[in-house]
């Protein structure tokens, strides 16, 4: 039976589901919102046909490729060998392994659906999809244009599109632009958002190691005899490149320092002694100064690169669960009194728990203050993994983006920090694995570097081989980056008009809890991420917790399939400033000595059909019933009666 033939959408629905009350037709779509349904298949494959089209022209032009390039060297696979019994023997048994194959992928979670509201993925788009495909059947690696005639380039291509959507491009300070006045960000694709940090602490280090070497220098040679450890670190390239008699005049290429490469060659007992001598005070290692909400790859990342867990310093988080500027300015005095040197400061667009957004205006704000005042220049990386992507819902004036002020204000202001994460294998729709890591600086992405023998980059070209901590790299994210930035647009009327509508869903789904008799407690939100736990006055935290568990156990991948989310902890150090009020709010009994944490069950509403008004059901409210219903259940086994 042909996916054409299939009609879910008919199949009875139970006497009590929430539907939607004089559903309009597909007629009563705005244009836009019509259009967005070409970039998807649909959550029952509506746009089946036109995909199979698609897959068929990308297939047909591919075996063309094959047979015209080299026309006459002759078939290797005859006809004969193809109707031999050895031959039909292995196509039997490749087609069996293939059913069992596809039988298996039929217990596969559903993430495609509007009702998997659970991890960071969701739908991917058709274009993302044909563009994954079609480079999987060239399988280009990366690495460089001699594996890669086509994908390095169309890597490059993505790579502008998203940093002139998270506008790196838009910056009017010279700092920004290159000798010849143009703008010259520089990135590569990743397998994923920790790959890409760990490529954002390799070239902060390559970077303060370079600040470093000139200053012990500077100070040697007395051009700045009072020159601390902490002052070289973060000298900024402007007096890099005064204190630098072979300074190149074109900073948007690769430049080598011999006397950075020094030091980056030493391991780090001899650097550290090294530099003690030189600074005459001992020397510690840098810090990494990030957020209590921080991704765990932070914690990956200062032991691979041989800092110790030490090197990172947690900041505290504000009554709203994002960066605290006030703290954040403690310990940047802290580094500088211990004589550490700041590796980076992370501020995080899209927390991995509640998807809130860090005030990155103001962190960028308060470095830029300091670097007016004590000469400071520091790293600040954005990890912008999740949330990165609604930088295209605030290119333009349009009102009412559904996006608060402070996130705006903190989405405008990705422009001017150093370097940014991104992943679009999330919100932007693309198949797995597809990360991205953008500096906004050539010099800074250039910072790094480590050649191969065999291999011939070519730096006209942009090879980013020399530059990526992986080595082979397929092209199929870039690519598939590539083709949704130029079909849907990384703009206002593209992704933004998406990602407007999951905002838009949350606040559904947020109205259709509230009306719940059951006291259902929601965290606040300000993207698609909605974090809520069940709790009556007087319960204790463990109480709520256990429910929530049990709760997970209904809604999770081992469930019963009707819905799907996910749970994360909230600790109560780490969110005290967020959780204290709303416990004590709450009416949460306070006596649980061993309860360190809150735990809630988390909503992903990246999916764009969850309110779709074509729909026969009312998934918000289908959630919240089935919601009320599994509460139910509970109280009716005995477990958690009091809510």
């Amino acid at each position: 039976m042909s996916a054409d033939a299939i009609s879910p959408t008919d199949a009875p629905l139970r006497p009590d589901a929430p539907l939607r009350p004089d559903a309009p037709g597909a007629d009563d779509c705005a244009p836009s919102d019509i259009a967005l349904k070409s970039f998807f298949l649909g959550p029952q494959a509506e746009n089946a046909e036109w995909l199979r089209q698609i897959i068929n022209q990308v297939f047909e032009s591919y075996v063309r490729w094959r047979r015209e390039v080299y026309p006459d060297d002759g078939r290797a696979i005859s006809q004969n060998d193809r109707q031999s019994s050895e031959f039909q023997g292995r196509r039997r048994h490749f087609e069996r392994e293939l059913l069992d194959l596809l039988a298996r992928f039929e217990s596969e979670v559903p993430k495609y659906s509007p009702r998997y509201i659970g991890h960071m993925f969701s739908e991917t788009s058709m274009p993302a999809m044909i563009g994954h495909v079609l480079t999987l059947l060239h399988n280009p690696n990366n690495i460089s244009g001699e594996s890669s005639r086509v994908g390095v380039k169309l890597e490059a291509e993505a790579i502008e599109a998203l940093a002139t959507m998270l506008g790196f491009f838009n910056q009017g300070d010279q700092t920004r632009q290159n000798s010849q006045g143009k703008a010259s960000p520089r990135g590569h694709f990743t397998s994923g958002g920790t790959i890409a940090n760990f490529e954002a602490m390799t070239r902060a280090r390559s970077r303060m190691l370079r600040f470093i070497a000139r200053g012990a220098q500077a100070r040697e040679r007395g051009t700045l005899p009072a020159l601390s450890l902490v002052e070289a670190a973060h000298l900024g390239w402007a007096r890099y490149d005064a204190l630098r008699p072979d300074a190149p005049a074109d900073t948007s290429g690769a430049e080598s320092d011999p006397l950075a490469s020094d030091l980056q060659a030493m391991n780090p007992f001899a650097l550290a002694e090294l530099l003690g001598q030189h600074f005459a005070q001992p020397y510690r290692g840098p810090v990494l100064l990030v957020g209590e909400h921080k991704h765990y790859s932070w914690v990956k990342g200062v032991e691979l690169l041989g800092l110790g867990k030490e090197a990172l310093w947690p900041v505290r988080l504000s009554a709203e669960g994002t960066l605290c500027i006030e703290h954040l300015e403690q310990r940047l005095n802290e580094a500088a009194a211990a004589g550490r040197p700041v590796l980076m400061v992370v501020s995080v667009a899209g927390t991995t728990e509640l998807g809130a957004f860090d005030p990155i205006d103001a962190v960028q704000d308060l470095l830029d203050r300091r670097a007016a005042a004590l000469g400071h220049h520091i790293w600040h990386h954005v990890d912008a993994a999740y949330g990165g992507f609604f930088a295209a819902s605030v290119d333009s004036n349009e009102a009412g983006s559904a996006l608060s002020e402070p996130v705006c204000h903190a989405l405008k202001a990705i422009g001017r920090v150093n370097s940014v994460t991104l992943d679009p294998h999330k919100l932007g729709y693309v198949p797995y694995a597809s990360g991205a890591f953008i500096a906004r600086q050539a010099r800074e992405y250039l910072a790094h570097r480590i050649d191969a023998p065999y291999l011939v980059f070519d730096e006209e070209a942009r090879d980013p081989g020399p530059q990526t901590l992986e080595g082979s790299r397929s092209a199929a994210g870039a690519v598939a980056t590539w083709l949704t930035a130029r079909t849907i647009g990384l703009n206002n009327q593209g992704y933004g008009r998406i990602l407007r509508r999951t905002l838009q869903a949350r606040q559904r789904l947020e109205a259709a809890l509230g009306e719940l008799a059951h006291p259902v407690r929601m965290l606040p939100a300000s993207s698609n991420l909605l974090g809520f736990c069940v709790g009556a006055p007087g319960e204790s935290l463990s109480t709520i917790n256990a429910r929530s568990e049990a709760l997970y156990t209904r809604f999770g991948p081992q469930g019963a399939g009707d819905f799907f989310v996910s749970k994360t902890s909230l600790g109560l150090e780490a969110y005290g400033a967020l959780l204290h009020p709303l416990l004590t709010d709450w009416g949460v009994a306070r006596d649980d000595a061993d309860t360190t944490h809150l735990t809630v069950l988390r909503l992903s509403v990246m999916n764009p059909f969850i309110d779709a008004r074509e729909m026969k059901l009312d998934l918000s409210r289908a959630f919240a019933q089935a919601l009320s219903e599994a509460l139910d259940a509970l109280a009716k086994e005995g477990m958690f009666k009091g809510a």
